[in-house]
């Protein structure tokens, strides 16, 4: 802007706010993100969020958070510039029984406004996910290893660990039926399976003392191996004829050997 004043010229710079310049381009303001969800399982901390129509092309989302203690708002560790419309920020180290505040806006040449998401506490927020598990297979039992939710290093599930216990679904891998076992724990065998079978199986874990049931985690299956006992004769049977003793049996396979033993009995004169 060119002003005269008394024979002398000036330059007058005059600076506009952004989003003055944006519409003066034709630009639109954009809109916040919506439907800010939060997801804590075990010590992973997951974001989703849905973009608003407009916020298509080359827009980038980012996130404050902020502490009890604190009174500003600060930059949330791994959800600056998302082009995505999700992030993790497990690597913030938090005390999971503070409340936690969130915020998010959207990005591009100018800004959304800031969206608040509900405070939570991560704690009461976290959900059980599903806990290892290892198997060992006999020929009529399988022998079923947990160990518990997150990692040996969990700060969610710290003061917990032990408290864990766990509950199963097993199924044979040819049939739909299926059996439910409650209440077990870190190592639980299974008997009376049949030798050479398929089962399946999975496991949730759950604290009762915080109320927390967790999800069932991935189907393990296992075959029970040959069976290494043979089967005992059924139908035992003494036949007495004068002073012949007969032992007869029945059995499931043939061409097999027996052996037999006896034991004396005295039987002392009644009193």
């Amino acid at each position: 802007m060119m002003v005269t004043l008394l024979g002398a010229t000036t330059l007058v710079l005059v600076t506009l706010a952004p989003w003055v310049l944006s519409a003066a381009a034709g630009g639109k303001n954009l809109k916040s993100p919506q439907k800010v969800e939060v997801d804590v399982i075990d010590d992973n901390f997951i974001l989703r969020w849905n973009r608003s129509e407009e916020s298509v092309g080359n827009v980038t989302f980012s996130f404050d958070y902020q502490k009890p203690e604190m009174d500003n708002w600060i930059k949330l560790p791994g959800c600056q510039n998302m082009t995505s419309t999700k992030c993790n920020f497990s690597s913030l180290k938090l005390n999971i029984y503070d409340e936690i505040k969130l915020r998010i806006r959207a990005e591009k040449e100018n800004t959304s406004s800031w969206c608040e998401v509900d405070s939570f506490t991560p704690f009461r927020k976290a959900q059980i996910g599903p806990p290892e598990v290892h198997l060992e297979a006999e020929d009529k039992a399988i022998v079923i290893y947990i160990s518990p939710p997150g990692t040996e290093d969990s700060v969610m599930w710290a003061l917990d660990r032990s408290s864990f216990t766990y509950s199963l679904v097993i199924w044979k891998n040819s049939s739909s039926v299926e059996e439910r076992i409650e209440n077990i724990y870190s190592r639980h065998k299974i008997s009376k399976l049949s030798p050479e079978t398929t089962y399946c199986l999975k496991v949730k874990a759950a604290l009762l003392t915080s109320r927390k049931i967790g999800v069932y985690g991935p189907v393990h299956c296992i075959k029970t191996t040959v069976e290494n006992e043979l089967p005992p004769p059924e139908n035992i049977e003494v036949i007495v004829q004068n002073q012949n003793y007969v032992l007869k049996w029945d059995y499931t396979y043939a061409n097999m050997t027996f052996q037999v033993q006896w034991l004396h009995l005295h039987f002392g004169r009644p009193r």
